[in-house]
């Protein structure tokens, strides 16, 4: 077996690896009950890392199989920590409304559906496919959504349903295609 040593500690990775500590942080200030404008701003910064290990990685040609790995860790942490974070505490708190959970659920239909495969793949070791256009848009789609459906739990936004209908229609091709990525790589092994 032939494994080339890659070099892990790159830019695209460090930022990977903020935006899980933005998440752990994120996931203390809901509890905390830190105001909702802090919170946007802060899961902000962690989707904008997102987009930018991306182009920094590809740029400067920094790409590693460790990076594509850990940025999609990052990226489920920060998106359902933070869901299941604000689910919880504001049940709890009883200011969340059944329309805000149909909301949440359209935007994470995506990690709601892959999740199953996305583990299987992980305890199994296999392959985690490469990602597709509608993955990357659909986490785009969140980067902007998630903030707004937040926010909307506060202040009246009537937008937000349409938003989070249109996130959940991105989000369910892209896990078919997961699902189907995913099939097809374990046929052929």
């Amino acid at each position: 077996m032939n494994m080339k040593k890659e070099k892990i500690w790159n830019i695209p990775n460090t930022l990977s690896i903020a935006r899980i500590i933005i998440a752990l942080a994120l996931i203390y200030m809901v509890f905390a009950q830190f105001r909702i404008i802090s919170i946007v701003i802060v899961f902000t910064v962690g989707m904008i890392t997102d987009f930018v290990d991306g182009i920094i990685a590809r740029v400067f040609k920094q790409k590693t199989e460790f990076g594509r790995k850990i940025d999609i860790i990052a990226d489920r942490v920060l998106l359902v920590g933070v869901m299941t974070a604000v689910v919880l505490e504001f049940t709890i708190r009883g200011i969340i409304t059944p329309s805000n959970l149909l909301e949440i659920a359209l935007v994470m239909s995506r990690e709601i559906i892959a999740f199953p495969f996305a583990l299987l793949l992980l305890i199994s070791g296999r392959e985690i496919p490469p990602a597709r256009f509608i993955g990357k848009l659909t986490t785009f789609m969140q980067g902007i959504v998630v903030p707004i459906i937040l926010l909307s739990i506060f202040f009246e936004i009537k937008f937000s349903f349409y938003l989070a209908i249109l996130t959940g229609i991105a989000g369910v091709v892209s896990a078919s295609y997961f699902i189907k990525d995913s099939l097809e790589a374990r046929g052929k092994r």
